[in-house]
C-alpha cells in the first residue's frame, strides 16, 4: 500500500511541476499543491497513525475515509491543461491505482 501512495505521489509531483501556473483557464495548474492537500495529507497520516495503534473497524473506516478525501481533492489537478501526453496517462493511472486499493486498504 505504502508504495502505491508513494508511486501516486511521485507522479503527482512530476506533473504538477510540469503544469504553468500562467493559464488561467485551468485553475488545478497549481504549483502550491503541496500547500493546497496538506490538510489532507495530515488527515491520512493521523488516521493511518490512529489504525496503526488500534486496528479497529471504526479506524479503519476512518483511514479509508482520509484517503478518499485526499483522492477527491487530488482528482482535479489532472485537468491541469499542460499535463499533457504519457503524464496525463501517468497521473490516471496512478489515481485509478489509489482509487482502487482504498477498498483494501484494511
Amino acid at each position: 500500500m505504502k508504495s502505491k501512495i508513494t508511486l501516486l505521489l511521485f507522479f503527482i509531483v512530476a506533473m504538477l511541476f510540469s503544469c504553468d501556473d500562467k493559464e488561467d483557464d485551468a485553475p488545478a495548474c497549481s504549483v502550491a499543491w503541496g500547500t493546497e492537500l496538506q490538510n489532507e495529507v495530515n488527515a491520512i497520516s493521523a488516521a493511518a497513525n490512529a489504525y496503526i495503534a488500534d486496528p479497529s473497524a471504526a479506524n479503519c473506516a476512518a483511514y479509508k475515509t482520509a484517503y478518499q478525501n485526499y483522492v477527491n481533492k487530488l482528482e482535479p489537478y489532472g485537468n491541469c491543461t499542460a499535463l499533457t501526453g504519457q503524464n496525463r496517462i501517468d497521473f490516471q493511472n496512478a489515481l485509478q491505482a489509489a482509487k482502487d486499493s482504498i477498498a483494501n486498504l484494511c
